[in-house]
């Protein structure tokens, strides 16, 4: 008996290291002053993660892709900066009654969260990829006439998504409280586009779709940043759960050639219409990031001191896994 009470102890023990965090990070700066090795240990991106160049050159092999027209974007726009809302409604039973307390974000907090982080990481992206030669293009700046105003607005209810999640609708209920419209929403000037960095990065039918749209904005490629937040004590503390980014483009195949008949034909040719180029996305044990004066619905405090720093390694990171992409380099330096 002795013997088994051990063991249950042990197991116990090695249950609760693999579920709690041993160093779970408790602020963006902390983040930010990472070196290298813990950096890439936290960040999912071209150094740890798999990419599209087995894709990429699948093409080629098929010849329904010249190497000379491999991607090589030059004019990125910004396609949305969403918040993901992961708040919950909890319940509490008191004497037969069911209380039931709601913390999604309204929709103007969600916006107003959009535009806070926009404006620290924006400009770190910017800076990143025009010295590369790359430029970065608001909403305001490639909508230039009507038609291409519809195809941005319309264009999130055209994405197709595999896998576990089949349809928009399955992301918005996930993440939004359908009944107030809360939860999730865009930066000012940006529509809401459900499909996070990790989610493009992981499936083949959402950046080929997404592939479709771009090209008939008439960019290169575009950009999807996404901050993942909740509400906690009963709505008075906003915590961070992660950020994400990605960049997702057209490809520039031979139309003229027919590719059916054969195994694997479907997701072939979904390939043909875009891919994610790149991606870079951590998650972390939630950490507060600002304090809420509910009464008032407004933010007291913010705590993201080190978002900048954060934002321009994961832009670098973000433009470093393009290039490979581009030069069909598999390695992780």
């Amino acid at each position: 008996m002795k013997k088994n009470f051990s063991l249950a102890l042990a197991f116990l023990f090695i249950f609760f290291l693999k579920v709690v965090p041993v160093n779970a990070q408790k602020s963006l700066q902390e983040i930010a002053e990472f070196n290298d090795k813990k950096w890439d240990k936290l960040v999912k991106s071209y150094k740890n993660n798999s990419t599209w160049i087995d894709q990429l050159e699948g093409l080629i092999n098929e010849e329904l892709l010249a190497e000379e027209n491999l991607p090589n974007p030059k004019k990125i726009g910004v396609l949305t900066m969403q918040i993901w809302d992961y708040s919950v409604t909890s319940s509490n039973t008191v004497a037969q009654t069911t209380v039931y307390s709601k913390n999604y974000l309204t929709p103007e907090g969600s916006n107003l969260v959009a535009d806070h982080f926009l404006e620290t990481m924006l400009p770190e992206f910017e800076d990143q990829f025009q010295a590369k030669g790359i430029a970065l293009v608001e909403p305001s700046e490639f909508l230039t006439d009507e038609k291409t105003q519809k195809i941005y607005e319309e264009g999130a209810s055209q994405i197709e998504v595999s896998g576990l999640v089949k349809t928009l609708g399955t992301i918005n209920t996930f993440l939004t409280n359908s009944d107030t419209g809360d939860g999730s929403a865009s930066a000012t000037g940006y529509e809401f586009y459900p499909i996070p960095p990790s989610t493009l990065a992981s499936d083949y039918k959402s950046p080929a779709s997404l592939g479709l749209i771009v090209e008939d904005l008439g960019l290169d490629a575009v950009l999807v940043l996404s901050v993942d937040v909740s509400l906690v004590k009963n709505g008075r503390s906003m915590v961070l759960h992660g950020l994400q980014a990605g960049i997702v483009g057209p490809i520039d195949d031979d139309q003229s050639k027919e590719y059916k008949g054969r195994i694997g034909a479907g997701m072939m040719n979904m390939y043909r219409d875009g891919m994610s180029f790149s991606s870079v996305y951590f998650e972390v044990e939630p950490f507060e990031i600002a304090k809420i004066n509910k009464s008032e619905g407004k933010i007291e405090e913010w705590q993201l001191d080190g978002l900048d720093v954060v934002s321009e390694r994961m832009a670098t990171d973000l433009i470093r896994g393009m290039e490979k992409f581009i030069a069909l380099d598999k390695s992780k330096d």
